[in-house]
């Protein structure tokens, strides 16, 4: 299917650039790229099961009409439908945030899996990289104003997975630290979740995580001096949250 493949080329892709790491073996490497296959399929089966209810539940308004002609009107506007706008946006959306979990995925890997990286960057910060007309913890109100919605912002839900923002209001966190898993699984009663202890946490959050250095590590009290920093735990095989 197109996502399955397009899937399929996003990891092609990040080997080719060196975005996956060296330590990365041929058998992990195996493990990753069926991991990603399952991914991809449980998206693809995902949109087009959305897709099929808002197709029969169109069908089963056609077929509540009394007026015959009104109803042929409705069944030949259905004819259109999979070729609409609305049903390629759906698509659209759905492959998009497929290579965004791609791509984070082949961070957390370089992060988490080169020596080097981990002994000099073993912490990592949550913070935007990506500009959003309505960012989390804000809603489209009436007449298009934008107002707050309380409690839904990323330090609220930082905190609310367990974690403790710095003195200065940032979030950063070890690259060991459960707080992670716990932003991908919503930890705290957030239902836009993505499942995965790597940014893109939830849909269209904008936010990524940036590496930390052991210096500014100890300085805020994540690691001592000569602390070994530690990986986060996780199987390559089960690296991709399943897709409800």
């Amino acid at each position: 299917m197109l996502l399955a493949s397009n899937m399929a080329k996003e990891i092609a892709e990040l080997q080719a650039a060196g975005k996956l790491p060296r330590e990365l073996s041929a058998s992990q490497t195996a493990q990753l790229q069926r991991a990603l296959q399952k991914y991809s399929g449980q998206v693809s089966q995902r949109v087009l099961s959305n897709i099929l209810d808002d197709f029969k539940s169109k069908i089963q308004t056609a077929q509540s009409m009394t007026d015959p002609v009104q109803m042929r009107g409705v069944l030949a506007d259905l004819t259109l439908y999979t070729g609409s706008p609305e049903v390629a946006e759906q698509i659209r959306f759905a492959l998009h945030v497929s290579q965004e979990v791609a791509s984070g995925g082949g961070r957390f890997l370089n992060q988490n899996l080169s020596p080097e990286a981990l002994d000099e960057y073993p912490a990592l910060e949550l913070k935007r990289m990506f500009a959003r007309h309505v960012p989390r913890g804000f809603k489209v109100g009436p007449k298009g104003a934008i107002i707050p919605v309380p409690d839904d912002d990323w330090p609220s839900r930082w905190e609310a997975a367990g974690g403790e923002l710095t003195d200065d209001g940032r979030m950063v966190a070890l690259k060991s630290d459960p707080i992670w898993q716990a932003l991908g699984d919503g930890d705290g009663g957030y239902d836009d979740t993505l499942g995965n202890p790597f940014p893109p946490f939830a849909f269209n959050s904008g936010f990524m995580t940036f590496e930390v250095s052991r210096k500014e590590a100890v300085e805020l009290g994540l690691l001592g001096q000569d602390e070994e920093a530690k990986p986060a735990r996780f199987d390559v095989s089960k690296l991709f949250a399943e897709v409800a």
